[in-house]
């Protein structure tokens, strides 16, 4: 039986495939709605978590998120980058490896993706059929999926982010806006951005890696939560100071975002948790996977202390739902003495990472429950 009916509020995301249509309808439809089919599994793979799956519908994954899910809207923007960057991935490697002559493997090429987003309220409806939104919002995120964007802006793959949406995110984000307007709602303003950029930076970025072989210091460990929802405990700096440094702070990392407004390669995070201030320069960023920190630090004496290094975070899904992260710390300062005082450190350092661990487990169980 259907709960009462509770309004909430959050982001409301469809995940629209372009030239759907043609394709179906110009290809062999055996092959096309398998190829349409592989891609709608790889959308709900990466939407879902942290995202909540809806339905589908026809070319598109629907679904959902509390805003509490998002308490940096960021994250909600480099979840739509991500699973852009993943869907071109798979278009391109499908085209390369079939060898298929038929009409809709060599029309794979024609695909692409846009995404409506839109921050509102809703109800949600059960029935026997399975889970349901309704109200306004829900009716106007339909509504944009039918829009002028392509004709007007030029953009073929692209996210449309209405107002409310851009509320949640930086202030520093200036994406062109663009006006439709629909019976019943209006005029209605939103921010388009071009996905296409974005994938190239994406492919372009330099690598800056630390590979086990190459680590002094090597710290894994398993959390209970997939790997889009391990990553804001780590990279937010509010998220991570509930569980890392609250001991010597009440006050979270300072940061200083890079020349896009972004937080991302080139970002700064200022940490002031213990002697002296530390600086954790970005160095390679890959949303959901791998983050690379450049740390800066002022030392006790001169063998005292942590030492200057590359410190990086793997996120890794586990069979069951989880997400093993491994950390790989290198010396940038490669002397003997320099090795032989770190390498006396280590056994402490690697106590420190369990008890840290321990605190992140015990914060992840205290939002699984309180969510």
């Amino acid at each position: 039986m259907q709960e009462p009916y509770s309004a909430r509020e959050g982001y409301l995301l469809l995940a629209d495939i372009s030239g759907y249509t043609e394709f179906l309808t110009g290809t062999e439809l055996e092959h096309a709605q398998a190829i349409i089919h592989e891609l709608i599994m790889l959308l709900r793979k990466h939407l879902v978590p942290p995202m909540k799956f809806v339905k589908v519908e026809g070319d598109a994954v629907f679904c959902y998120a509390d805003g509490a899910v998002f308490r940096d809207g960021e994250r909600f923007l480099e979840l739509v980058e991500v699973c852009y960057f993943e869907f071109s991935n798979r278009l391109l490697n499908m085209a390369r490896n079939t060898t298929c002559p038929c009409a809709a493997c060599a029309a794979i090429g024609s695909l692409d993706l846009k995404f409506v987003c839109h921050y509102g309220t809703f109800v949600i409806d059960i029935d026997a059929a399975g889970v349901d939104l309704a109200g306004p919002d829900v009716i106007l995120v339909h509504r944009l999926l039918k829009n002028t964007v392509g004709e007007n802006e030029g953009a073929k793959a692209y996210a449309l982010l209405t107002e409310a949406c851009l509320q949640q995110l930086p202030q520093s984000l200036d994406l062109p806006r663009h006006e439709e307007y629909y019976e019943s709602f209006g005029a209605t303003t939103v921010g388009v951005h071009d996905l296409k950029p974005v994938i190239a930076a994406m492919r372009d970025a330099r690598r800056i890696y630390i590979e086990r072989k190459d680590a002094d210091l090597v710290f894994d460990a398993e959390v209970p939560i997939p790997p889009v929802a391990t990553w804001n405990y780590f990279v937010d700096p509010i998220e991570r100071q509930r569980w890392i440094c609250r001991w010597f702070s009440k006050k979270p990392d300072r940061v200083t975002r890079n020349a896009r407004g972004r937080v991302g390669s080139g970002t700064a995070m200022h940490c002031n948790h213990g002697p002296g201030t530390w600086q954790w320069q970005i160095v390679d960023w890959r949303p959901f996977a791998c983050i690379t920190f450049d740390v800066t630090g002022s030392r006790s004496g001169k063998y005292v202390g942590m030492r200057d290094h590359l410190d990086t975070y793997e996120f890794a899904p586990t069979p069951d739902g989880g997400t093993r992260v491994v950390q790989l710390v290198r010396l940038k300062h490669r002397g003997t003495l320099s090795l032989l005082t770190y390498r006396t450190q280590r056994p402490f350092l690697t106590a420190f990472q369990r008890r840290f661990h321990r605190h992140l487990l015990s914060i992840i169980a205290e939002d699984n429950a309180a969510a």
